[in-house]
């Protein structure tokens, strides 16, 4: 379920979506006291959603489903993992672009890393407060170098608002799909 509050990003948007992103795009939002306007530049990204507190100490980015091995990875676990850096278009059609440098480790090494189930085939995104989730077929992830579990933008680790402290980064896939605080990974 995509929620126009937490990414708004989809081009076919009906009148009520269009309504709703307006509100929410000129509404503040506030992270650790900080308050920031939703749509602005603000380390390099555009602000989108509303932030999820997450302690990186005891985070965990799970991996279930129709695996062999489910995973429960630390942020320390991801980091320690073999990272590459893809510089990336982000494009949220109709509102804005950012374009930088992201690190972290291809969905792909996680995925092998798990081992996957031969009938699996859709992998499923899902935010740490479950809200938000996106899909994408499991022989796409498999093929792909530029759709990573990052955790830097532009060599800086994400503030609170850009998804700290992993997200989903999905090059040549519009804003929407790039799953902010990642919480869960599902192989259906």
């Amino acid at each position: 379920m995509n929620m126009p509050g937490h990414h708004f990003c989809r081009p076919a948007a009906t009148l009520l979506a269009i309504l709703l992103l307006s509100f929410f795009s000129m509404a503040a939002t506030t992270a650790h006291g900080q308050e920031f306007e939703r749509n602005t530049l603000f380390d390099g990204l555009h602000i989108t959603g509303s932030p999820v507190d997450i302690d990186a100490a005891t985070y965990r980015l799970s991996v279930t489903g129709k695996v062999e091995r489910e995973l429960s990875l630390s942020f320390a676990d991801i980091q320690d993992m073999e990272a590459v850096e893809r510089r990336l278009l982000l494009e949220c059609p109709g509102f804005f672009t950012d374009v930088g440098t992201w690190t972290g480790v291809p969905v792909h090494k996680i995925l092998d890393l798990a081992g996957l189930h031969s009938d699996a085939k859709t992998v499923i995104f899902v935010s740490a407060d479950n809200i938000y989730r996106t899909r994408f077929p499991v022989d796409y992830l498999l093929q792909s170098d530029d759709t990573l579990i990052s955790y830097r933008f532009e060599g800086r680790q994400f503030h609170r608002v850009h998804g700290f402290p992993v997200r989903l980064v999905a090059g040549g896939r519009e804003g929407s799909d790039w799953v902010k605080w990642l919480g869960s990974i599902i192989v259906e």
